[in-house]
């Protein structure tokens, strides 16, 4: 009697469809967060592109006052201007009204 008695037949899984699933998600996550990364580092080339603008024309303007530093106006302004100094026999006169009305 065994003979004719049916059994359920097992459903198969075709692993494969899962396989190629597995993998392209996979790839598809790894493809994501390669271009999070990529914007990431192009918004850090670009503060760093300004930030060498500007230390280069900081550089130009060092440069500038550098080989000014052999003029005689040159140094004879900045002597006057950051050191308050005067030529000898000079006298400075100071307007006491004019810094009264600003």
């Amino acid at each position: 009697m065994d003979k004719y008695i049916k059994k359920p037949k097992k459903k198969k899984i075709n692993k494969i469809p899962i396989f190629f699933l597995v993998i392209g998600l996979y790839i598809g996550w790894i493809f994501v967060r390669q271009q999070i990364e990529l914007k990431e580092l192009k918004e850090q080339e670009n503060i760093l592109y300004k930030q060498m603008a500007e230390l280069k024309k900081e550089k130009a303007q060092l440069e500038e006052e550098k080989n000014m530093g052999n003029d005689p106006k040159y140094i004879e302004k900045i002597a006057r201007e950051r050191l308050k100094m005067v030529k000898m026999n000079e006298i400075i006169y100071i307007d006491t009204h004019k810094s009264s009305q600003n």
